[in-house]
This record gives C-alpha cells, structure tokens and sequence, in this order.
C-alpha cells in the first residue's frame, strides 16, 4: 500500500479532492506538508486571460434569436470565467442548454454549467457523446485546442512546471519553517563506560516529542531546555535549498505563461525579479497586444462557436484593448 493512501484512509479529512484526483494534504508541524504553489501560479495566469470577460460586450447582429441571445449574454456575464477556467483545468467544458418546446421558432429558455455528476458519456457506432442526466437539457461541450488536439488539457501539458514549482517552494517553505536548519542529537558515551550509550526506543520518541513540542515552535519556545543525559547535537544547515531559487521559480513560471501564451513580463513574479521598471511604455503595449490576442483566439473558440451553435449572429467588442485589434463577428448557422 501506497504511503498516501495509507494516511488518506486513516486521515480522510487531511485530504483535499478536487474533480479528477487528490492533489494535495497537509499534515501537522513535524508532518508532510504540500502546498499548491504551482496551482497558484496556473490559475494567475488563467485569470489574466478569464479577467478580459468583463471588457467584452455583445451585440446582436440580426433580429433573429433576441431572446436566445439575452440568455447567452446572461450565461457569459454570470459563468463566463468559469467556463473558460474549466477549458484551461480540464481541457473542456459542458454547458447545458434548455430549448423551448416550439418547433417553429425554437429559442434557449436556459443554460448553465454542468458539474462531472450531472453527465454521463454515451457511445454510439464508435462516437463518444456527453448526455446530461436531465432529460430536458441539451449538453454543449467547449473544447480548447490543446484537448482537440492532444487528449489533454493546459493544466496537464503545464503539470511538470506545477509540480516543480510545488517542489520547489515546499522545500524553501520547510527550511523557513525549520528556521534553516535540521538538528541531530545523539547521546554522549560518558567516559571509561564500557559500551556505548543506546537510547530505548520510547525514550527516544518521548524525547523527540518533547522537544519539538516544547522547543519546534517559536511562540512557544522555552528560555531553557534541560535533558536527562549528555547529548551531542550536529546541526545540518537548509539553507542550500534556496540555492538559485529565484531562477528555478522563473523558469517554471515563464514555462507556464508561453504554454498559455501569456506575456511573462506581465506576470507579477517574474517582473518583480526582473530587474525593469515599468518605464517602458513599449514593452507595456506590445504585452497588452499578445494578451489580448490571446484572449480573443479563445473566445473565438468557446462562446463565438458556442453562438453559432446556438443559431444567432452576433458582434463583440473588446474595450481597453490595444487600437490594432479588431473586433470579431459571428455568423449563424444555416
């Protein structure tokens, strides 16, 4: 049995689940710890795409479809930037959407996320199909590329990146925990003894419980620590895991931010370190140009297709973007 599975089924509390696998526990001081470092880092960087949502404005292009199109615009103002965070986690997303019962002019009355457990896959002559469990709903699924293409979503091409970035910062954040250094203590064999001194084995789990618990936590230090015996103490310094620190954070970061095509220099982390102020007005714009472009080709591929899906023809408008972008527009499907 695997060691986490062990203290998942003993401490099933400890354990953090999200929808496709346990990612990360934590123990208690002296425990394994693992923070999400790296899910910080991904979902920043998402969200400097996901953001740009609330400067997109649609339009309805023909008069066709006005009450579909007041429930699409409703659904991208409310779940917009969680449709398209599940595209970057999961690679998809699953929209389900409520038709009217006309059949002469059918119209959406409804449309909303799906969660894993309001779906199920049917299969059918080698096709695979995503039906909502609720019969009255139709399912839409949003795609990005890199799951059309690899199988995979972002989360999962960047997944080395992430787990370095965990790596990395747990190891720095337990050399802060341990202020910088790990202690060895070993008893001392007093002198003309004829064999050396071997501590019991409770002995030594009491004394090592009482010493991390007097002495391991700062705001509970004591002044004095007194021990029934001669100890020899080795101190191993940690501080050698913040070797190139900076560096190795950066690298895993700016990994990130190409595979999302996301401009490094606007990332707080990776400016911060760089050494530039933010002076260059240049720099400033070519960073906003390639953010937005970034966003506009995923819009295009999740709510402009999702609109044509649906049956309307509509425009948008990305305000505050730079003046060399331009502004797309849908066409409906015949």
């Amino acid at each position: 049995m695997k060691i986490a599975d062990y203290i998942g089924r003993m401490f099933p509390w400890r354990i953090r689940h999200d929808i496709l696998r346990p990612s990360y526990w934590v123990g208690g001081w002296g425990g394994l710890t693992c923070l999400p470092f790296g899910e910080l880092v991904f979902q920043n960087v998402v969200e400097m795409l996901t953001d740009l949502n609330n400067d997109v404005t649609f339009t309805l292009v023909s008069d066709r479809g006005r009450l579909t199109f007041a429930e699409f615009v409703r659904f991208f103002n409310e779940e917009g930037e969680a449709a398209l965070w599940r595209v970057y986690r999961y690679g998809y997303a699953v929209v389900g959407v409520k038709w009217s019962s006309e059949v002469d002019s059918r119209y959406v009355m409804g449309m909303r996320l799906l969660n894993p457990d309001e779906w199920h896959e049917v299969t059918d002559y080698g096709k695979t199909y995503i039906t909502p469990n609720d019969g009255s709903l139709t399912a839409y699924v949003m795609k990005s590329t890199t799951f059309v293409v690899k199988g995979v979503s972002d989360w999962e091409l960047c997944r080395p990146a992430i787990e370095f970035l965990d790596n990395t910062m747990n190891a720095s954040n337990t050399s802060v925990k341990k202020m910088g250094a790990f202690v060895v203590a070993s008893p001392e064999t007093p002198s003309g003894a004829p064999s050396k001194v071997v501590l019991h084995e409770d002995d030594k789990k009491a004394m090592e419980e009482e010493i991390s618990k007097e002495y391991g936590l700062l705001n509970r230090q004591r002044q004095i620590m007194l021990l029934p015996q001669g100890m020899k103490f080795e101190t191993i310094k940690l501080t050698g895991i913040d070797t190139k620190l900076t560096e190795r954070v950066k690298l895993n970061v700016e990994l990130i931010a190409d595979r999302l095509k996301v401009p490094a220099s606007q990332i707080a982390v990776i400016d911060a370190t760089a050494g530039k102020s933010l002076s260059n007005g240049g720099e400033i714009h070519e960073g906003d140009r390639l953010k937005y472009k970034t966003y506009e080709r995923t819009l295009n591929k999740t709510f402009v297709l999702l609109a044509k899906w649906l049956g309307i023809e509509v425009s948008y408008m990305i305000y505050n973007k730079p003046a060399d972008a331009v502004t797309g527009t849908t066409t409906t499907i015949g």
